[in-house]
């Protein structure tokens, strides 16, 4: 929640969230499928500088997701779950690829969730997961689980108010760290609080699945668990049950706050297409031997291959 002091997040999610080419969807690359999948405020976009190191070698789908991007708002007071979410991305790959073709999905916070959801539906060959600080608060207890949804009720009722700048504030500022969101450039603050409306259906997605562990205990798929060592505890929380609930999980940890996906590009990704390297390949080892040609990489990590 905090990349402060230099509060890196507010010039990186501006840039990387700029309105993309592509309505819906973003299809770049050749090669295995990798889906991408966004954070809550964000779009396809945020995903350019992993798109950009891996459609050398892969096929490249970024997704909007509902009400972010160049998607549509979702039409109230129709009642929204993560189902709704997974729609539009089931829909979106039924039209870009193969039924019998496998996956690669990668999420970030909100997206993460989805990418779990995707996985546990079996609408889709899953060939791995890569999720960074995915928001699985339905696997914390009442009391770890009170920050998010104390959150989710103030943000609502100031989006209800009519004071979605203030909403806006209160959400950026409890992931990014407090005065991140007076940073941004003006451009960005109010672009961020047109967006902000659909946080509450975020929320409600959020906090209705998975009912128990039990859907995640049979997802057998190789699965890269990244968090910040930067970010809120209640992540690294959730981070931890889901090494212990997913069969075939490891996790990485980054200097980086939960953003890092947009603030540390550089760190994150030669990660991202590490695991996805190894997942589409036959090779053993430990997989810091597939970051060889990467400039960077993570302290503390702890891949188990």
């Amino acid at each position: 929640m905090r990349d402060t002091p230099s509060c890196r997040h507010a010039a990186a999610v501006a840039a990387a969230n700029a309105v993309p080419p592509r309505p819906g969807y973003s299809v770049t690359g050749t090669g295995p499928t990798v889906l991408l999948l966004h954070a809550s405020l964000g779009s396809k976009a945020q995903w350019r500088a992993l798109t950009e190191r891996l459609s050398s070698r892969f096929r490249v789908i970024a997704v909007d997701l509902w009400a972010y991007g160049d998607n549509a708002d979702w039409p109230a007071p129709t009642p929204f779950s993560l189902d709704d979410e997974l729609q539009v991305v089931a829909e979106c790959l039924e039209r870009l690829m193969r039924l019998r073709d496998p996956v690669h999905v990668v999420g970030h916070s909100y997206g993460g969730l989805v990418a779990l959801r995707l996985a546990a539906s079996k609408v889709r060959r899953v060939a791995s997961l890569t999720l960074y600080e995915p928001v699985v608060t339905r696997l914390l207890n009442a009391h770890d689980r009170a920050p998010f949804e104390q959150l989710g009720r103030h943000a609502t009722r100031l989006i209800c108010d009519g004071a979605t700048r203030d909403a806006a504030r209160a959400f950026v500022d409890f992931w990014s760290g407090a005065g991140c969101y007076e940073s941004l450039p003006l451009e960005r603050q109010r672009a961020l609080a047109k967006r902000i409306g659909k946080i509450p259906l975020d929320f409600t997605a959020a906090l209705g699945w998975p009912p128990d562990g039990r859907a995640l205990q049979a997802l057998d798929v190789p699965t890269m668990l990244l968090v910040g060592n930067r970010g809120p505890a209640l992540v690294r929380r959730i981070v931890d049950r889901l090494a212990h609930l997913l069969p075939d999980a490891r996790v990485t940890s980054f200097d980086a706050g939960h953003m890092g996906p947009v603030t540390h590009p550089e760190h994150v990704n030669p990660w991202i297409e590490a695991f996805i390297d190894r997942c589409t390949t036959s090779a053993s080892g430990p997989l810091e031997h597939a970051l060889q040609r990467a400039p960077w990489r993570s302290q503390g990590a702890s891949p188990a291959m």
